[in-house]
Formats: C-alpha cells, sequence, structure tokens
C-alpha cells in the first residue's frame, strides 16, 4: 500500500500546472525580434567554374582565357551592383522582393499599433 501511495504523489508531482490568465485578449506586441537575413545562394559559381577548367587546360596562363575572364567579371560587376541595391533597398525601408526584414515589421507595427 505505501508503494502505491508513493507512486500517486509521484505521478500528481509531474503534472503541468493550469493556465490561469487565458481571459486576456490576444494582440500582437508592437515590434519583433530582430532576425539576421539569410545570405542567398553564391552568384557566378558557373562562371568561376568554366573559368578555372580553362586555366587549367592552358597552365593557368590569362591570355587563352580571357574571354571566360571577361564573362566571370561581367557576372561579379552584375551581382555586386544587385547587391548594392539590395542593401540600398533594406537601408530606405523599402521591401525588396517578398520578405520584410525585423526592422521593418518593427516599425510597421509601431507606426499602426494595436487598439487595447
Amino acid at each position: 500500500m505505501a508503494k502505491r501511495a508513493s507512486e500517486i504523489v509521484i505521478r500528481n508531482t509531474f503534472k503541468p500546472e493550469k493556465y490561469t490568465n487565458m481571459n486576456k485578449p490576444f494582440k500582437l506586441r508592437d515590434r519583433v525580434s530582430l532576425r539576421r537575413t539569410k545570405q542567398g545562394a553564391a552568384s557566378c559559381i558557373s562562371e568561376m567554374a568554366v573559368l578555372m577548367s580553362c586555366w587549367k587546360e592552358n597552365d593557368y596562363s590569362d591570355k587563352k582565357c580571357s574571354k571566360e575572364l571577361e564573362t566571370f567579371n561581367k557576372c561579379v560587376a552584375a551581382a555586386a551592383a544587385e547587391r548594392k541595391a539590395a542593401v540600398k533597398a533594406m537601408k530606405e525601408e523599402t521591401s525588396h522582393g517578398s520578405q520584410m526584414t525585423s526592422k521593418q515589421v518593427t516599425r510597421m507595427l509601431q507606426k499602426y499599433p494595436q487598439p487595447t
């Protein structure tokens, strides 16, 4: 009988506590936690692979691989311009693409707070 009583006591100590604040209305906070934006995939990988294979075939000579080198440099310049435009759009708080940054969401929520 003593064993049975101890089992009941142990079982009751691990029950979750009851929720007491279920009467509060649900509402959004006026801020969100800061999250680091994920970086996209690396750019110009295929152009770099073509350039390196050309270098390997031609004993790492730039003269024979000028066409591939020019293509790679154009791709790098285009990627840098795109990255710069994305950073500028983030600083101006305009949504770049389909997702907003956490700072943009926080500013939007503070601009239009939830009624209480």
